[in-house]
């Protein structure tokens, strides 16, 4: 038997063992523990680069222009299927703006056609020329789960194909995801990254991302809603008709031989090389006819002078025509017989100092029966000869080589009037400014400068300085004068006591003026007649007022592609009626009018109605419109110009989420839809801290209702907040005098007063 000693010694030599056994174990387990993770991080990260090593070359770049056809931003698409079917947001390619589709391999496409659209969900797919496409497979997102693993490539900050990791958060449904769910992703979201695609461990797209919230944190579209927009039969938009911002209208304009013909704001650019020897590219005017004798004129300015542009006429097809036009700085006339070189003659190349290098000149050229050709610019006569081979066709613009050109103030007519002004106006403008010129030359005799001494240099350095503040504070002038003259016909033109009289087209063009210079505004009020005939010849005989406004709404917004502005509404293009019509694309507001306008050109009642925070048209019909011999019930139609759509009382107040009562779909006078427009503007350039353009369109609302008190408050506070006191004064004394029981009166006579006071301590 043990003793008890020695058993305790046993039982501690068994326990020590046992530890140190199980702490052998335990260390070894600690150690293959560890071993496993880095095996499973090192495993883990293998798979991410592998899924995104694969992924790559079915992932594009989007390249998208702004509304001026600049450089707008990059997106991120990705294959769907090996034809050419990239899949994206719709906010990525923008609203009918131009883009283009880049493979991580460098290879560029240019889209063929737009084959689906969800805005509500902002889905797009494109279609590109291409085979054997790389397909990234499509998952089922109705399987995700919080906290699953997921992984992204796009095009961050411009940075391309960058790849992301990160999990779903959640799922979620929200209000601006029109109610139906969106994933949350814990996943940086950055500008670009827009339509990436978001895949799980299996390499299949499970989401796309759409929706910056936050830090690392955003929303992504679900997969099976891009499912549910392939598996939809829509026809496909092509790509001309897609493209309206920047095209030229084909009813003025047929370009030939290819390269690239914008128009903007009045003003068509053409750039890149056509098919024609020398990159030689025409565009052909479809509106006018030509009969002898005519002038034709444009102003062309050339982006390098190496380049050449200018007029084309006796067009009888591509090859044949005369062409006028700057060349490497020269001025030349060219008869064109055919596509090659050696059909070319070159009539006459001058150089004179009339051409201004770098600058717009005005090119003009007068045809006689008589064969005579006299080519003037900046008005002066430069080439005058006589050619008998082409006798008659088309007129328009041509370009050579490859620098961009610029040409504006396109027109044709019998004879122009002479735009010389005469010496006696010169006369009456020198002694109005003559402040500005106060100060004497300098004699030119140089001898005679020498003998002033060393300080002569700088005291004619000091009088070029002069001149030079003396040309700048002459164009302000100029500026300034030519606006009040535009807001001066404005408020002419909205000062009719009946509304019928207005002519609501014009007048939004004259808002235009007040921004747009250089576009011709009886062009714009022709365009209107075109598109309404062109409208009218889809009506059929007998047919109603109702079906005629359907055909218009179809054609107007269906059709010819005008459009609501989803990305850029507050952009002031949206509303100048000329760059809507060019751009088709605009406001509620805005593309009402156009509404109203050709309505009224097809005998169609409609008015507009300013609903809250939303402009709509409106046709009803009234007893005049009625047929006495077969009497129906007046009808009433709600158009939403921004939506393209004819809509019920009901879907407009959803629309604007405001209950509606018969008081609000009263139409509104013509000069009150002006008004709203001047107010949009203001809106537009306060937001763009654009100081002058908001003075100038308040001042436009005070010459069109010189009446009104808050119009009148607003400029008062305008001026006296950039210290115009003057100004300000006149409006203050106006509003006191006028409206001298107005709650608002009592601080600005304190204003007053104060401004009294400063001038009397000024002329002390």
């Amino acid at each position: 038997m043990l003793s008890l000693q020695r058993f305790c010694r046993l039982t501690l030599g068994i326990f020590l063992l046992v530890c140190n056994s199980l702490a052998f174990a335990t260390e070894n387990e600690t150690k293959a523990s560890e071993l496993s993770k880095l095996e499973l991080a090192k495993k883990d990260a293998d798979e991410f680069q592998n899924l995104a090593s694969q992924t790559k070359p079915s992932v594009v770049v989007v390249e998208s222009v702004d509304r001026t056809g600049r450089e707008g931003g990059r997106g991120t698409g990705f294959v769907v299927s090996s034809d050419g079917i990239i899949a994206t947001n719709f906010h990525v390619i923008g609203e009918h703006r131009d883009f283009s589709i880049r493979f991580s391999n460098g290879e560029s496409y240019r889209p063929k056609s737009i084959i689906g659209i969800d805005r509500s969900r902002d889905l797009a797919l494109i279609k590109i020329d291409a085979e054997d496409l790389p397909v990234l497979e499509l998952g089922d997102s109705d399987k995700l789960v919080p906290g699953e693993a997921i992984l992204s490539l796009g095009n961050p900050l411009g940075y391309t194909h960058s790849v992301s990791r990160g999990v779903v958060a959640a799922l979620r449904e929200l209000e601006f995801g029109d109610g139906r769910p969106m994933v949350q992703v814990a996943i940086p979201i950055e500008p670009g990254s827009s339509g990436s695609p978001a895949l799980d461990l299996e390499g299949k797209v499970v989401a796309i991302l759409s929706i910056k919230s936050g830090g690392a944190m955003g929303f992504a579209v679900p997969v099976n809603a891009l499912k549910d927009l392939l598996a939809e039969k829509t026809k496909p938009i092509p790509m001309k008709k897609w493209l309206t911002i920047g095209a030229l209208d084909e009813l003025e304009w047929q370009p030939v031989m290819n390269g690239s013909w914008k128009q903007r704001a009045g003003t068509i650019t053409a750039s890149g090389l056509g098919n024609g020897f020398g990159g030689r590219m025409v565009c052909l005017n479809q509106r006018i006819d030509t009969h002898l004798p005519y002038e034709l004129e444009v102003e062309v300015r050339l982006e390098d002078e190496s380049g050449a542009a200018g007029l084309v006429f006796h067009s009888t097809d591509e090859d044949s025509h005369y062409g006028f036009y700057p060349s490497n700085g020269s001025l030349r006339l060219t008869r064109f017989d055919g596509a090659s070189v050696y059909d070319w003659t070159i009539l006459k190349t001058v150089d004179h100092s009339a051409y201004q290098l770098g600058e717009w000149n005005r090119l003009k050229v007068r045809l006689e029966e008589n064969g005579r050709i006299v080519c003037t610019v900046n008005e002066q006569v430069v080439i005058d000869e006589t050619d008998f081979s082409l006798r008659h066709g088309q007129v328009g613009l041509c370009k050579f080589r490859e620098p961009t050109a610029h040409f504006r103030g396109f027109r044709l007519a019998k004879r122009f009037s002479p735009k010389e002004i005469n010496s006696k106006f010169r006369n009456r403008i020198k002694k109005l400014t003559q402040p500005l010129t106060k100060r004497k030359a300098f004699t030119s005799e140089v001898d005679a400068l020498v003998k002033l001494g060393e300080q002569t240099p700088q005291a004619l350095r000091d009088l070029a300085q002069d001149l030079e503040n003396q040309a700048q504070e002459a164009k302000r002038l100029a500026d300034e004068v030519r606006e009040r003259l535009v807001i001066q016909d404005l408020a002419n033109s909205l000062s009719y006591s009946n509304d019928q009289s207005v002519d609501l087209l014009r007048a939004s063009l004259l808002v235009a003026r007040l921004e747009n210079e250089h576009f011709d505004l009886d062009n714009y009020l022709k365009k209107a007649d075109l598109l309404a005939r062109k409208i009218e010849k889809f009506f059929p005989e007998e047919a109603t007022g109702e079906e005629r406004l359907k055909i218009l709404v179809t054609q107007l917004f269906e059709e010819m592609g005008f459009h609501g502005s989803t990305l850029d509404y507050h952009h002031r293009s949206n509303s100048f009626i000329n760059e809507v019509m060019d751009d088709r694309e605009g406001l509620p507001i805005t593309l009402s009018i156009l509404l109203i306008e050709l309505a009224q050109r097809l005998d169609l009642p409609v008015s507009g109605i300013g609903l809250p925070g939303h402009f709509m048209a409106i046709y009803r019909e009234d007893s005049n419109s009625l047929d006495e011999k077969n009497p129906r019930p007046a009808k009433e139609f709600l158009i939403d110009a921004f939506g393209g759509k004819i809509v019920s009382r009901k879907e407009a107040s959803e629309i604007i989420g405001l209950p509606l009562d018969d008081e609000d779909f009263h139409p509104i006078p013509k000069k009150d839809i002006i008004t709203r427009v001047l107010r949009n503007l203001i809106n537009s350039a306060d937001q763009e801290r654009d100081r002058e353009a908001r003075l100038r369109y308040v001042n436009a609302l005070v010459a069109v209702d010189p009446a009104d008190r808050y119009n009148r408050t607003m400029r008062a506070l305008i001026h006296y907040g950039e210290e115009r006191f003057s100004d300000a004064l006149v409006d203050l004394e106006y509003l006191i005098s006028e409206f001298p029981q107005a709650p608002e009166v009592a601080p600005l006579l304190e204003i007053r007063n104060r401004l009294i006071e400063q001038g009397k301590s000024n002329n002390r």
